[in-house]
């Protein structure tokens, strides 16, 4: 099939690499000068305008989940296994994936989509060349078309509350550096992974600043322990049993077992035995440790971040200290005001801003704006301040969702299947990277994504023939679990068991039999860190033995205490398991 590509950023990068392994002719239209979306930067600021990733930018998930499972991150050891990249370091590695599988050739830089109609059996593209002077419009015809244009589109500037206000807005979108905010007042409006940095950087250089929230999100460190990635602890048996067991509301498919009884007993009685194996050889691999000095990190150790491991961090230039956890912990509480710990909203998985707040550098008000006149900003509490800048974090609008006869219904991508797959066009229509884990990584949803758009292409796979009965009901367990912030749409409780679904569609996902002959490969896909090269170890396009390498490159007794609460609350039966377990 002929098929047409929007976007080559992460998600549009792997899309084209995915259609090619199956064989269909691919076209992608990238309305930049080269590849990398958000993360390509003009050096001469011609992109002001646009989103952008800003200068001093860290990822807030590790390598190992930003990256492609069919192009593995590869650590130096510096750092650990699990790093964090800068901006840079992102963008190089995209420009690295792209030229080792030859995508550049099929993707027309400078070319920016502007319409999408049926036209009988296929779709005419619309599309416009920045190199022509008159800006002329010319068409294209394809069999399929993947939207990858994501959805950080078009910035949400519309705040009633700050119509009134005189001075300067800006939209976290336009934020590269703290040098335009020097010796100013400002507001921060909001508060996402992008805006901690900025509340944390602004703080540095304000004459006075404020962070004005209206709810909690919930709060999640970099680093755990001081020398591990919070992803670290993202584990399947984890998974499992906070959002199946301990659930009112279950996800709704099921993982290795399938739907038989006696598999999943046969799984889950063979998990509490390995379980309680990988304890005890933790246990032992432990006190080996503490005995031999040579095995210590050097006190010249580097974190996941880059940063000295000594004294312990939590974010960047956070110290993992009394005050900043204390906060942190406050905070948590105070985003599910219900009083339940289910974490039933998004996470933002940076906290370099508390040592601020701790400080007093910021000041924060969680009432929300009133109204504004001139440069007076007044809250919600009735109590108002002076500014000369406001920045919005308040993130983005759901334009990117339609293009011409590409219409998403009610702008919601929950009402695709799985986020991308459209009910109905035949499987020709995919809206890839719509999907935003409370922990992980977009490019990894997208990757798999795009490996089921183009196996539906190429007539290899089926989409569920109770397609809209999936959807409704994989909606309404989304909506359950992200009641405390239902404009984000695009979010999911869970990468793991999101991605585990479509790879038993895709048949990549690791069989149960191969898991019960091969102890160590079970022990490190139930009880390891989650790594999306399980995904590549069997199935269409596998990496084989080079997939099982990286899935080994982590040792699992390190999440010894995960594999022991794990294998004790797999034995207790459902009406005594503990509710919303975190």
């Amino acid at each position: 099939m002929k098929v047409c590509v929007v976007g080559a950023g992460p998600c549009g990068l792997t899309t084209i690499k995915q259609l090619l392994d199956e064989g269909h002719e691919v076209v992608c239209f990238e309305k930049n000068p080269d590849v990398g979306g958000i993360w390509l930067r003009d050096a001469d600021g011609a992109d002001a305008a646009q989103m952008k990733a800003y200068d001093t930018l860290m990822l807030t998930i590790s390598m190992k989940l930003m990256a492609y499972s069919d192009h593995p991150h590869v650590s130096d050891g510096s750092r650990g296994e699990r790093e964090f990249y800068s901006r840079a370091q992102y963008f190089d590695y995209l420009k690295g994936y792209a030229e080792r599988f030859g995508l550049l050739e099929h993707i027309r830089a400078g070319h920016e989509v502007v319409d999408v109609t049926r036209d009988g059996t296929t779709w005419r593209v619309d599309v416009r060349d920045a190199g022509d002077a008159a800006g002329a419009v010319r068409a294209e015809r394809f069999d399929a078309v993947a939207v990858c244009s994501g959805p950080f589109a078009t910035p949400n500037r519309d705040i009633a509350e700050l119509e009134g206000f005189t001075g300067e807005i800006v939209h976290s979108s336009e934020y590269r550096n703290n040098e335009r905010f020097r010796g100013k007042r400002v507001l921060i409006v909001g508060l996402a992974e992008s805006g901690a940095d900025i509340v944390r950087e602004v703080g540095d250089v304000a004459a006075a600043a404020t962070l004005s929230i209206r709810s909690y999100n919930y709060l999640l460190p970099r680093i755990m322990n001081g020398d591990r990635t919070t992803d670290h602890g993202t584990v399947r048996s984890h998974h499992h049993e906070m959002l199946r067991r301990s659930s009112d509301e279950p996800f709704v498919l099921d993982t290795f077992w399938g739907t038989s009884t006696i598999a999943k007993a046969v799984f889950l009685a063979v998990s509490v035995v390995l379980g309680v194996v990988t304890t005890a050889l933790g246990a032992v691999r432990v006190a080996t440790e503490r005995l031999v000095p040579a095995r210590r990190p050097p006190k010249s150790a580097l974190n996941p971040m880059g940063e000295p491991m000594f004294p312990p961090k939590l974010d960047v230039g956070t110290v993992h200290d009394n005050a900043n956890f204390e906060l942190i912990r406050t905070w948590n509480r105070r985003s599910h005001p219900d009083g339940s710990w289910a974490q039933r909203t998004i996470f933002c998985k940076n906290v370099s801003f508390i040592p601020h707040l701790v400080s007093g550098r910021v000041t924060l008000n969680d009432r929300g704006l009133s109204h504004s006149e001139g440069t007076t900003i007044t809250f919600g509490d009735g109590t108002s301040a002076e500014y000369d800048t406001v920045v919005l974090c308040t993130g983005f609008t759901k334009e990117s969702l339609s293009i011409g006869d590409l219409q998403v219904k009610d702008g919601n991508v929950r009402n695709l299947y799985k986020h991308f797959l459209h009910p109905e066009h035949q499987g020709t229509v995919a809206f890839i990277g719509f999907v935003r884990p409370f922990s992980g990584g977009i490019p990894v949803c997208a990757e798999m994504q795009a490996r089921y758009f183009a196996r539906v292409l190429s007539g290899a796979l089926t989409p569920p023939a109770d397609i809209d009965e999936r959807i409704g009901r994989e909606k309404e367990w989304e909506e359950y679990w992200t009641a405390l912030s239902p404009r984000h749409t695009e979010a999911i409780p869970s990468q793991v068991l999101y991605l585990d679904a479509l790879a038993r569609e895709i048949g990549c996902l690791i069989p149960m039999r191969m898991m019960l002959t091969n102890p160590k490969l079970f022990i490190q896909l139930w009880f390891g860190s989650f790594n999306p090269s399980c995904y590549r170890v069997v199935g269409p396009h596998n990496l084989g033995d080079a997939a099982l390498t990286d899935l080994y490159s982590e040792l699992v007794d390190n999440r010894r205490e995960m594999a022991f609460r794990m294998s004790m609350l797999q034995l207790m039966p459902t009406h005594i398991h503990p509710e919303h377990m975190m």
